[in-house]
């Protein structure tokens, strides 16, 4: 089921990966992300960011599950209109659960199976309302964040979710057929990436030269 602003299925019980309203969505998404990506959609991401894979491939699970939520935390300030009004009342009440089960936690929070149950249970219950299109594929990197709990998130995951945060920033602030061009010349875009970045880069040291 989507709603009229192509937005995932909330409200079955079906987990993300097997709902057919999920499945929908991505293929919608996958069109918009195609076309754009001739046109260099996304591609300051590619340049700047993906190059960090080799580094969270070397990163501890823990790291990665503490680097993924940072960067859902981080993206919150990107949208405009402001998170509050960017999200429907219910779709913000369960993000806020996220980002705060880790500040009301020990630093083991994402061993917590019990609550990445429930904020599963809860996405799948959230009202069928319209939402603006970034919602879709801001949601979707924080669901395959929990998805993946208690067990951590691999890099290939981490990316995954930082991915879909940066699409998240640049679906609210762009449209059309976007160039590289256009990328780097959104502040909001560049600060996504550049945020990013830092995360990464306070949270995944590099590894020290070879003797």
């Amino acid at each position: 089921m989507i709603t009229a602003s192509s937005t995932p299925c909330s409200n079955c019980e079906a987990r993300a990966n097997d709902c057919p309203g999920i499945q929908l969505w991505e293929t919608e998404r996958e069109s918009w992300y195609r076309v754009g990506r001739e046109g260099s959609a996304m591609k300051l991401w590619d340049q700047k960011v993906e190059p960090y894979a080799d580094r969270l491939e070397a990163a501890q699970g823990a790291v990665l599950c503490d680097l993924a939520l940072d960067v859902v935390e981080a993206t919150l300030p990107l949208f405009d209109p402001p998170f509050s009004e960017f999200f429907p009342e219910e779709h913000a009440t369960l993000i806020q659960s996220a980002i705060d089960v880790r500040r009301s936690s020990s630093a083991d929070w994402w061993r917590d199976g019990d609550f990445a149950e429930g904020f599963r249970a809860q996405y799948d219950a959230l009202p069928q309302v319209p939402v603006r299109p970034a919602v879709g594929p801001f949601l979707t990197g924080l669901v395959r964040l929990f998805e993946a709990l208690p067990e951590a998130v691999t890099a290939d995951d981490t990316l995954e979710i930082l991915s879909s945060c940066y699409e998240a920033v640049l679906m609210s602030h762009l449209t059309g057929r976007v160039t590289l061009w256009d990328e780097e010349n959104s502040e909001r875009c560049r600060e996504a990436v550049e945020q990013q970045i830092r995360i990464i880069e306070d949270r995944v040291p590099p590894a020290p030269a070879a003797s």
